[in-house]
């Protein structure tokens, strides 16, 4: 079937190119990645780099690793060292710092509450591929982190510490996606169920706040009291997010038998409605364009919202899958392993720097395409 070819294709492009280009040309003597590339392919190492992007990189090399896609864990082991030495409580405050200058020194010591579902997403993957008991302890004392300085009384956590940066004057969905997603994978590789009750907390946060049921969208941006935002932040709606709920709430349908096809399907058929070359990166409430890019991360988002879709019997949804997955492989992937990121609104390429944060969102897409497709069982070695 044509998902399944496509699929291969996605594979075979990440295991012979992609994998080895980042491992080889975009990491330091530590370990480290760089925060993105120059247009011309080099590492950007002047840039300021984000710890956060270190964890999905180590979520995505340690995934490589278990599926047997890449040979050995040396890209995983050597990125979280380094990523635990340079921004693990430099300042001995616990949790992680946020930002790192070029040279490593700490840039940034915030606390910031989206970074750590990536952190915890890291260690998560990472104690799949090392059996490590120590690596999932740390990933408790994390959450026990945020759930003493973090925690807000109506449910879910402020965005960081300290606590009076203006960057945590509003609340966003945003953070509580991904710490959905990572509590759905410390579930995956413990089987504990203390984790699937954090997701179930933030399933309620989802229903009662994030679900916008007058515009079938995720409202993004919200005051302490979980009211949506003032003006056009509280207007502002991103179909790259609304196609990771989608996915996500397939996920934890499959893993605790909760219906969630009625949010499901509505965020699905809004999705539908936006047309453009590639789906835009912001649009409003109303449904009219904000932003008329498109990034390369809201595709992949796009392409596992149709591939949730499809494993609950939508066949074309299948279909819309195979068809965007070519589509990304041809317009956005290059065969050196790298890709162009953001393409304008006439659906050509812009020039800019090509950022490492994107390649988590590459290999998830392309993990689930195979698995969905039904080439698991030719890919995948089961290692660790």
């Amino acid at each position: 079937q044509a998902l399944r070819t496509v699929a291969s294709r996605a594979h075979d492009w990440l295991v012979v190119a992609a994998l080895p280009f980042w491992a080889d040309q975009a990491r330091d003597e530590g370990g480290g990645f760089c925060e993105d590339l120059h247009a011309d392919g080099h590492p950007n190492w002047q840039a300021v780099r984000r710890l956060r992007v270190q964890a999905r990189q180590i979520y995505s090399y340690a995934m490589a690793y278990r599926m047997g896609w890449c040979k050995d864990r040396s890209v995983a082991d050597h990125t979280l060292d380094f990523m635990l030495a340079k921004g693990f409580m430099p300042d001995a405050r616990p949790g992680f710092i946020a930002l790192l200058n070029p040279d490593g020194s700490v840039r940034d010591d915030r606390r910031d509450l989206y970074d750590h579902a990536f952190y915890l997403m890291a260690l998560a993957r990472h104690s799949q591929i090392c059996k490590g008991h120590t690596t999932l302890a740390l990933a408790d004392s994390l959450i026990a982190f945020l759930d003493e300085k973090l925690a807000a009384d109506n449910g879910g956590w402020t965005e960081g510490l300290p606590v009076n940066d203006p960057r945590n004057a509003l609340r966003r969905q945003n953070p509580h996606m991904h710490l959905f997603e990572a509590f759905l994978t410390l579930y995956d590789v413990s089987k504990n169920q203390k984790y699937l009750d954090r997701a179930h907390e933030i399933f309620a946060l989802f229903k009662a706040h994030f679900f916008d049921p007058d515009t079938a969208t995720i409202t993004e941006f919200f005051h302490q009291n979980w009211r949506p935002a003032h003006g056009a932040k509280g207007k502002s709606v991103e179909p790259g997010h609304m196609a990771e709920w989608i996915w996500l709430l397939g996920q934890y349908e499959q893993r605790t038998g909760i219906d969630t096809n009625v949010w499901r399907q509505q965020l699905y058929t809004q999705l539908l409605k936006y047309h453009g070359p590639f789906l835009f990166d912001e649009m409003d409430k109303s449904g009219q364009a904000l932003r008329k890019t498109s990034r390369l991360w809201v595709q992949t988002e796009m392409v596992k919202a149709h591939l949730a879709e499809a494993e609950f019997g939508d066949t074309q949804a299948t279909e819309r899958a195979a068809h965007w997955l070519e589509r990304i492989l041809d317009d956005y992937l290059c065969a050196n392993g790298s890709w162009r990121d953001i393409m304008g609104e006439n659906g050509l390429p812009l020039d800019g720097p090509v950022p490492t944060s994107t390649f988590y969102h590459i290999v998830c897409m392309i993990t689930e395409a195979v698995r969905v497709s039904g080439g698991l069982d030719k890919h995948e070695d089961k290692r660790a």
